[in-house]
């Protein structure tokens, strides 16, 4: 079973491990350390091992954006991400949530439309040759 909550500092090293696995270095290490620290970031568990992470803030226009969602190679395709893109939608503080990910990334741009976001355009010139595609949802409030 998939549990999620804010990532706390006990969390920091595991989600850095994870992200450096993707990414390929530690260099987003102090600008994880910064979200956890402010609460922005969400830590995804299965048998108490964290196993991927989410980071939300309210710096789009003044509307929620996904900065990244990161799961772990080994935990991909379990439903992770889309428990955590869920999870962020039911915390969401504003009207809109806001996503992007690269052209290139069709499994991410499933996603999206089965979760119904709508697609909200395109940014050029941020990783050459491969477009940010952005796409929007309006959470249901309960």
């Amino acid at each position: 079973m998939i549990s999620i909550e804010q990532a706390t500092a006990r969390d920091a090293d595991a989600i850095c491990r994870i992200d450096a696995t993707v990414l390929g270095d530690m260099g987003r290490n102090g600008q994880l350390w910064q979200w956890i620290a402010a609460g922005r970031c969400y830590a995804a568990r299965q048998d108490d091992e964290v196993v991927g992470f989410a980071v939300m803030d309210q710096s789009f226009f003044r509307q929620s954006f996904v900065e990244l969602i990161v799961v772990h190679p080994r935990h991909q395709r379990k439903g992770i991400g889309e428990a955590l893109l869920l999870h962020l939608e039911a915390v969401c503080p504003t009207e809109k949530l806001f996503v992007s990910t690269n052209l290139s990334n069709k499994q991410m741009q499933r996603l999206c439309r089965r979760l119904e976001y709508m697609p909200s355009g395109m940014i050029d010139n941020l990783d050459p040759g491969d477009p940010e595609v952005v796409y929007c949802k309006k959470p249901q409030r309960s």
